[in-house]
């Protein structure tokens, strides 16, 4: 008497049936809908499972029907020893399955305790289960960040009460607790921006949700031509994995794509002489010109007999890491840096080699300067590398080379001008 499950309502056009849970009482059937319809092939009726290749993903959707299995036949079963030892007519089932929809009705409609934040967070984070990891990981280590901060101030943020105020008094506990420096304390908030664009927080005033100490004293650390050449001719017979690792940085250079877009790099995203793809971490559409140091990477890593782009594929902890051993080979990029940093009311100077300072990002900007250097107009580099806000892009410039003859470059572009 237990309930099956069972395929009904075939398809003659598309071969597909729906699966069902179903159980059997005096003629009555009671049907449970898993929601899942498959091509009857695919249906296995002496294990009661789908077979392999019979949906996108198998394995989860044979779980999903047990489960459905099992809650109708626990049900079953609670009705079995209620009914002392008899099993339950289709009525009964049918009653039960309609108090319960009135319960949960009444649930809905009863006055809900708001929200809060970090219930917002964690389900925010489960409505995007395609974010990148470190991403993920942002998240995570944000909620603990909050978590502690209402530990310790014995608070809980709600989000229909939470307040500018009270989040610039987290900024400024989360600079004595941890020591936050201005990039890691800018991440945090831009989370936490990115949360409040989509949850109703009614008293935050979202404009004015920004990092404390927002002032960047440098610009950001980039590669200019020289060094770019430098790191194209090097030579690297002696060690494959550098030389994969410089490939995937010159194709970061030349394309400004971010690493985790890079690795994900296919055939089809090449057309006419463009990179066409959507950016996983904005979901914005970028068409980036394929420029000759780019093109060569990608004839490397063409296959000659499928066609197929296969870019080396690892992780970018690890893609960060080869780039320091790689970039100590560039006599250049061993030369001290002076960096200015703002931490707290103080400015502090930072002497160290250029090489420790870059990173995969470090590409990114590369392109972006390259590319203005090269009299690329702003509006052209930013649709290529996908910033949709000038605020966004200008932190991604580095400082020029110095040219020793800038001076009368003016002056002799000054005189120009006047006799035009």
């Amino acid at each position: 008497m237990k309930a099956q499950l069972v395929i009904r309502n075939p398809n003659p056009r598309t071969k597909e049936v729906t699966v069902y849970a179903e159980y059997r009482h005096l003629g009555k059937c009671k049907r449970v809908a898993t929601g899942i319809k498959i091509q009857e092939k695919y249906w296995d009726h002496e294990k009661k499972l789908i077979r392999a290749n019979g949906t996108p993903d198998v394995g989860k959707d044979n779980k999903h029907l047990k489960f459905v299995l099992t809650g109708l036949n626990d049900r079953v079963s609670q009705l079995y020893v209620k009914n002392g030892q008899l099993y339950p007519t289709i009525d009964q089932l049918n009653a039960g399955y309609n108090e319960d929809a009135k319960a949960l009705q009444q649930a809905d409609e009863a006055p809900k305790t708001p929200e809060t934040l970090v219930e917002a967070l964690r389900s925010f984070i489960e409505e995007h289960p395609d974010w990148a990891p470190a991403t993920r990981k942002g998240f995570g280590t944000l909620i603990n960040n909050i978590t502690r901060y209402q530990v310790d101030n014995k608070t809980t943020w709600l989000l229909p009460t939470l307040t500018n105020e009270e989040l610039t008094k987290w900024q400024h506990w989360l600079l004595k607790t941890y020591d936050y420096n201005n990039a890691t304390l800018g991440k945090r908030v831009r989370l936490l921006r990115q949360l409040l664009r989509e949850k109703e927080a009614p008293n935050v005033k979202l404009g004015k949700v920004k990092p404390l100490y927002a002032q960047r004293l440098a610009p950001p650390v980039v590669l200019h031509q020289h060094e770019i050449e430098a790191l194209r001719n090097l030579d690297l017979h002696f060690s494959r994995k550098l030389e994969r690792i410089r490939d995937l940085m010159i194709a970061q250079i030349f394309s400004g794509l971010r690493f985790s877009d890079l690795i994900r790099l296919r055939k089809d995203n090449i057309q006419k002489g463009h990179i066409v793809m959507r950016m996983q971490k904005t979901d914005m559409l970028v068409r980036v010109p394929i420029f000759q140091p780019l093109q060569e990477v990608l004839d490397k890593y063409t296959d000659s007999e499928s066609g197929a782009l296969l870019l080396p594929n690892l992780s970018n902890q690890k893609f960060n890491e080869y780039i320091k051993e790689l970039c100590q080979l560039i006599p250049a990029l061993r030369e001290p840096v002076v960096i200015e940093a703002k931490k707290r009311d103080k400015t502090v100077t930072i002497e160290t080699p250029k090489w420790e300072l870059i990173s995969s990002h470090s590409s990114r900007r590369s392109f972006c300067t390259l590319c203005l250097e090269l009299r690329y107009s702003i509006k052209d580099t930013m649709q290529w590398s996908g910033h949709r806000t000038l605020a966004a892009f200008s932190r991604y410039i580095g400082l020029t080379d110095l040219h020793e003859d800038a001076g009368a470059d003016f002056g002799s572009r000054y005189a120009a001008k006047l006799s035009s």
